[in-house]
């Protein structure tokens, strides 16, 4: 399944590519320098603000803390500095976190189903944007801090020149969940040009590119040579991209000339790694709230995001989350010594919904897709989860299905691979998600009751003066429609339309 030999950057001059993916929860940024006559590499930036004691991360927090002026005071991994929450309440400073939820399609009506198929968003609540802040501000104030981060790391890492010849034609490569379309890319360029990237002009704007979530990971796969099983080109691979707020299911083959297309509409649903925390943060309110530890919840919820989630490997041990002094106990909470004892059994059931989401996305996959599907990769952070891995594993075996992960960093997944992407272009053909098409109008017939039904919309060509009917919709590419998948019995092979 690996790339090809990656060939040579045929350009004439030095450039640089920077790839942003920013997460609900975490972010990151790789990129790559391209050299005329090289091959071009790919490095994540492991370096950042507040984290150099710890010897450098992949990714940092998707957080910022605005003062009371509306202007950033803490972001990334400043945000995890010790005593950070008490400083902002001191301070009244205001926290924005997990603001790229704010970004997402809204449903247009009541009882909307979103034409995608790829939006199943819980009714947990969304943390508020700080007062005064639209999305598209704060995306552009994080986006700043991490250009920040990436102008320091690579001039330390490969010296001062390098950015200060570059900085003018830098291409941006800005991922997205599978479901955000053109809406949603406009706001990610509006915040880049608020930011200080682009200048807001046609050239400006075309130097930045989008790709989403679930191709930059399939490139990630490729480029770190993860195989398929059964016959390369025979066979169909699914990447689930788990992230913190999304996951991101999408399918692809091989084709001969070592291109893939794509096999099924991809998906996309909010059952990442946030909503785990949300639905324990939901049971610690139930339980805690009419007791004298109601204070004590947003700390509690804290500290099992961001420890007794990770950890969690088996629902018949008891998991234990030190919230509070030593002396603080109430048995009939199963609070001891400040510890709050947590059942396995109820810690699985925060993440019940989401590992059934993958599981059905993935039947789904399996049920439409145009090529079986022999191998699913799980990458993204979320997917770290030995709980998580396991169950979705266990579920997928009886389908004939393997299911693996990246041996190392499955958190940079999407970053590296949005490089890759730019590079490698590897998904030459993709499953049209709409129909396309032109407003125009066709001569009016008087004995087609749909014409009639409009007869109010016809008028006289200005041409030729005969009757035409005007807003008429005239289909370019039709929106793929979903077929079982045609290797099963009794099924008929319908090829997919692509774009």
């Amino acid at each position: 399944m690996a790339f090809p030999t990656r060939e040579k950057y045929k350009g004439r001059t030095r450039r640089l590519l920077l790839a942003f993916d920013i997460g609900t929860t975490f972010s990151g940024i790789s990129y790559s320098i391209l050299d005329p006559e090289k091959v071009p590499e790919i490095l994540p930036v492991t370096r950042y603000p507040s984290q150099e004691r710890a010897g450098g991360d992949i990714k940092i927090p998707t957080v910022i803390y605005y003062d009371k002026d509306g202007k950033p005071c803490k972001t990334g991994a400043e945000t995890l500095e010790e005593g950070i929450e008490e400083d902002a309440e001191d301070n009244g400073w205001n926290k924005a976190h997990w603001f790229k939820l704010h970004l997402r399609p809204k449903p247009r009506q009541k009882g909307f189903v979103n034409r995608f198929s790829m939006l199943s968003l819980g009714s947990e609540t969304i943390p508020s944007l700080p007062l005064g802040k639209t999305v598209v501000q704060v995306f552009a104030d994080y986006m700043r801090y991490l250009h920040e981060c990436a102008k320091t790391y690579i001039e330390e890492t490969h010296g001062e020149k390098i950015w200060s010849l570059l900085r003018g034609d830098i291409m941006y490569i800005l991922t997205h969940p599978n479901g955000w379309g053109g809406p949603q890319q406009a706001e990610m360029r509006q915040a880049a040009i608020q930011a200080g990237f682009i200048p807001d002009t046609v050239e400006g704007h075309s130097r930045v590119t989008f790709v989403t979530e679930g191709e930059a990971s399939l490139h990630f796969c490729l480029s770190n040579g993860l195989s398929i099983a059964g016959s390369d080109e025979n066979s169909g691979v699914l990447i689930v991209d788990a992230g913190g707020g999304t996951i991101d299911i999408t399918s692809y083959r091989k084709l001969q000339d070592h291109t893939f297309e794509e096999i099924a509409i991809p998906a996309c649903h909010f059952q990442g790694a946030v909503y785990v925390t949300m639905r324990a943060e939901a049971y610690f309110k139930e339980l805690l709230s009419k007791t004298r530890f109601r204070g004590d919840i947003p700390t509690l919820t804290r500290r099992f995001d961001r420890t007794t989630k990770h950890v969690f490997r088996r629902d018949d041990e008891p998991l234990h989350i030190q919230f509070a002094s030593n002396r603080e106990r109430d048995q009939t909470l199963n609070i001891r010594g400040g510890r709050m004892t947590l059942d396995g059994q109820r810690v699985a059931t925060f993440f019940e919904p989401s590992i059934s989401c993958i599981v059905e996305a993935i039947k789904t996959q399996q049920r439409t897709a145009h090529f079986p599907i022999k191998s699913v990769f799980l990458v993204g952070g979320f997917s770290a989860s030995t709980w998580l891995y396991e169950k979705v594993k266990e579920a997928i075996r009886p389908l004939g299905i393997a299911v693996s992960r990246p041996d190392t960093h499955v958190n940079k997944a999407v970053a590296n691979g949005a490089v890759s992407f730019y590079l490698d272009a590897a998904v030459k053909s993709r499953v049209a998600r709409l129909t396309y098409g032109i407003e125009t109008f066709v001569h009016y017939d008087r004995s087609d009751p749909s014409h009639v039904a409009r007869a109010h919309l016809v008028r006289s060509c200005p041409v030729h003066g005969r009757q035409v009917l005007y807003d008429h919709f005239s289909s370019i590419l039709a929106k793929v429609k979903l077929f079982p998948s045609p290797m099963k019995s009794g099924s008929q092979l319908t090829t997919p339309i692509h774009v």
